[in-house]
């Protein structure tokens, strides 16, 4: 097992961790732990491990699922959670039972008559000291095993790990009923192989003539015996089979004969990673050399290697947010942003001209795909028209890019921020139906589908600002709530993921005020605010006042936060979504005053911050308030 130190890599940690699973909930494999382990005498390795090992087949089936599987907790507390959150476990529909037999399904070609099974497991035998009975008769069931104590300097009991590995030739006859072979002698263990011939006309499969699919399983057969029954077990099971010709890929049957789009799209997605095996009662591994798979492996706890995805930049397009937030001119950030979507066109074009190389069930669905990405290129084409005419998109488009620059500066201290290829495009397709409330394209749902830490967050809090700017741009009017009212609404159905994303968002809302304060004249004169709508176990939902003895009215959390009587924040948030310095016992305060409020004011306590003072963070964070001021970006569960 890999050892970690200071100057590991995330690689390593993450190999380590991968390890440490697969030791705990299966045991000593193929590489990893100590082949000849002991386990403490107090727990059963059936116990001991969750999974990766095998029952006799004669297992009564009474017998043969997890004894602990019924039992009930006794005390179940109610306040688990969060309300509207449920913490109850429902029990599956059918009883769990453990496996007897594992296998391997896999194809092969018709030149391929032998194939090299090697079995892999470990036995566990107990060594104990017998405590002699009173009559001076001993008993023989593993139950009378006691381990012995070892201040007396007897040794003391444990179950001991005997490592088996058998190498079976298998000769394959072409015969329609299952052969069986023995693994090893007196082991207990068989392989049962079946073989036939894949009958595959009419389907576009593309496999080659003759091609067979084999199953191979590995059997426990031994005699079941209630007192002795981890030792009739087989732990840690492995089946490995080599082909010295090599394996066929499995063709996707469930994308060839698809109806449903999703289907037919992710099997064009996949249509060059094939699969080379499916497990039974197990998953499978292969490895490939030179794009040919000759072996294929079990896994009781599959892995798959994700590549990175990394976002592409073109020249001559201008990636910059402060340089976009600067420029005027229409005719300039046409020439900044064109080869955006000129280079989108080429690969639209690139595209079409593969097409041929796929087979026609996938053909048509690479049509499809390229037809919707053409429908994205003239919606990005459209966007950055709307911006070169200039006016108010233009002027929403360069604050945003502004706001959005401040708050990344602010968060992760960079110099120059820069969008992705992917968010700046993001933002420019949806431009015109933003804009324009008769625009069709109000009706389409665009998914921003990108890895963890690719950058989503960003592009969508750059389009958000985009459009509550372009608000108070549009509607000027003379009051001072002109423009005002909700925007943005943002919905999440995980807690935590909320919270994060609320840390950030605020950020953004924070940056778009400090523009709204230097620019009045043109972004009005009511603040830009976040409001915080997550349920009274998030943030409370009445200000509440004196004498009304309610424990989850923002008055009582400030006050029991103020006091030292909580060290809970009386909202979602622990520190400054600007700053990033720690919320104190000065940062909340109940306006106009602490007996009857109507109002939380939050102000953060770092001298160095913009927000403190007289200039309060733009947070409301409780219903009532939320209900009056109608914050331009609501985030909520």
């Amino acid at each position: 097992m890999i050892d970690i130190t200071h100057q590991s890599t995330s690689r390593d940690v993450r190999q380590y961790l991968t390890e440490a699973l697969k030791l705990d909930l299966v045991g000593p494999g193929r590489g990893l732990g100590d082949p000849d382990e002991q386990l403490y005498a107090w727990e059963r390795p059936s116990i001991w491990y969750m999974t990766g090992f095998l029952i006799p087949s004669g297992t009564p089936p009474e017998l043969a699922a997890d004894q602990d599987e019924d039992d009930e907790l006794e005390l179940v507390l109610e306040d688990l959670g969060q309300p509207g959150e449920s913490t109850e476990d429902k029990k599956a529909a059918k009883k769990a039972f453990f496996p007897s037999s594992m296998g391997l399904s896999f194809l092969i070609d018709k030149d391929t008559d032998t194939l090299e099974v090697m079995v892999r497991w470990g036995d566990y035998e107990y060594i104990a000291v017998r405590e002699e009975k009173e009559s001076g008769e001993s008993d023989d069931t593993e139950d009378s095993l006691v381990e012995a104590d070892e201040d007396e300097g007897k040794p003391k009991s444990y179950w001991q790990r005997l490592p088996r590995e058998f190498v079976v030739p298998v000769r394959l006859t072409r015969s329609k009923e299952p052969l069986h072979f023995d693994v090893g002698r007196r082991t207990g263990l068989q392989l049962h192989v079946v073989e036939h011939v894949v009958e595959a006309s009419g389907l576009e499969l593309g496999l080659p003539d003759g091609t067979r699919a084999v199953s191979v399983f590995v059997v426990n057969h031994r005699n079941f015996e209630k007192s002795r029954a981890d030792r009739t077990y087989a732990f840690q099971v492995e089946l490995e089979v080599a082909a010295e010709q090599g394996f066929v890929p499995r063709p996707n049957l469930r994308g060839v004969l698809a109806a449903h789009p999703d289907e037919r799209l992710a099997d064009l997605h996949y249509a060059d990673t094939p699969e080379y095996a499916t497990g039974h009662a197990v998953s499978a591994e292969w490895d490939l050399e030179n794009g040919r798979c000759s072996n294929i492996r079990t896994a009781w706890i599959p892995a798959a290697h994700v590549e990175r995805t990394v976002t592409v930049e073109f020249s001559g397009v201008e990636l910059g947010m402060d340089v976009l937030g600067a420029i005027t001119d229409g005719a300039v950030i046409r020439e900044k942003l064109m080869p955006l979507a000129e280079a989108y066109a080429q690969w639209i074009t690139n595209g079409r001209g593969q097409l041929d190389q796929l087979s026609p069930g996938r053909r048509g669905v690479g049509a499809l795909l390229l037809d919707e990405a053409d429908n994205a290129r003239r919606r990005l084409l459209a966007g950055i028209e709307l911006l070169a005419q200039g006016g108010d998109v233009l002027e929403a488009f360069r604050v945003a890019n502004r706001v959005v620059s401040r708050a990344l500066k602010q968060r992760l201290n960079v110099d120059e921020p820069k969008w992705r290829s992917f968010q700046l495009a993001f933002i420019l397709l949806n431009l015109p139906g933003m804009a324009d409330p008769r625009s069709p394209e109000r009706q389409i749902v665009d998914l921003l589908y990108f890895p963890t830490g690719g950058g989503k967050t960003e592009a969508y809090l750059g389009l958000a600002a985009f459009a509550m700017v372009h608000r108070r741009l549009t509607n000027p009017g003379d009051g001072s709530k002109a423009g005002a009212g909700v925007s943005v609404i943002m919905r999440y159905t995980l807690r935590l993921l909320t919270l994060d994303q609320l840390s950030r968002a605020a950020g953004l809302v924070c940056a778009l005020e400090l523009e709204r304060e230097a620019h009045p004249e043109r972004l009005g004169t009511w603040p830009f605010e976040i409001g915080l709508w997550v349920g009274k176990a998030g943030t409370p939902n009445l200000m509440g006042e004196k004498g009304d003895r309610r424990q989850d009215t923002a008055r009582t959390k400030v006050n029991d936060f103020k006091s030292g009587r909580s060290s809970a924040s009386p909202i979602p948030l622990d520190s400054c979504p600007w700053c990033g310095a720690a919320f104190g016992r000065e940062t909340f305060h109940l306006m106009p005053n602490a007996d009857h409020p109507t109002s939380l004011r939050i102000v953060c306590e770092n001298l160095d911050c913009e927000f403190r003072g007289n200039r309060s963070l733009p947070i409301v964070a409780v219903d009532e308030p939320i209900y009056r001021r109608l914050p331009a970006f609501l985030i909520s569960t």
